[in-house]
C-alpha cells in the first residue's frame, strides 16, 4: 500500500479540493506514483477505489453542509464538488440511501 505519509499527503489533498476536479492524475502527483500504481496502493491501503473515496467524502461534505442549513441546495452541490445538484442527489442516494430532501426534513 501506500506509505503512511502518502496516504496522508492524498487524503489530505482530497479533503483540500473536494469542489475541484480531483483527477487521477492530480492525485498520483501528490502522492508521487503513477496513476495506475496510485489505483492499486490507495485500494489496498484504504479498501477503496480512489474514485470511491471521493464521492463518499463529497457526499459526506454534502450532507454536513445540507444539516448546516446555510446554503440552497444548488450551493452545497458545487461547494461539495458535485457538478450539479441532481448529481449530487444520485450520489447521496447511492451512498447513504436518502435524497438531500430526507436531509433536509431531518433537520426540521
Amino acid at each position: 500500500g501506500l506509505s503512511s505519509d502518502q496516504l496522508q499527503r492524498v487524503t489530505d489533498y482530497v479533503e483540500a479540493h473536494l469542489d475541484e476536479d480531483l483527477s487521477l492524475a492530480t492525485l498520483s502527483r501528490v502522492a508521487a506514483v503513477s496513476a495506475a500504481h496510485l489505483k492499486t496502493l490507495f485500494k489496498r491501503s484504504t479498501g477503496l477505489p480512489v474514485h470511491e473515496y471521493v464521492i463518499q467524502r463529497r457526499v459526506e461534505r454534502a450532507r454536513t453542509l445540507l444539516l448546516r442549513g446555510e446554503l440552497p441546495t444548488g450551493q452545497v452541490a458545487l461547494e461539495a464538488g458535485f457538478s450539479h445538484q441532481s448529481h449530487m442527489a444520485r450520489w447521496m442516494r447511492r451512498v447513504l440511501g436518502v435524497t438531500p430532501g430526507d436531509i433536509l426534513r431531518s433537520r426540521a
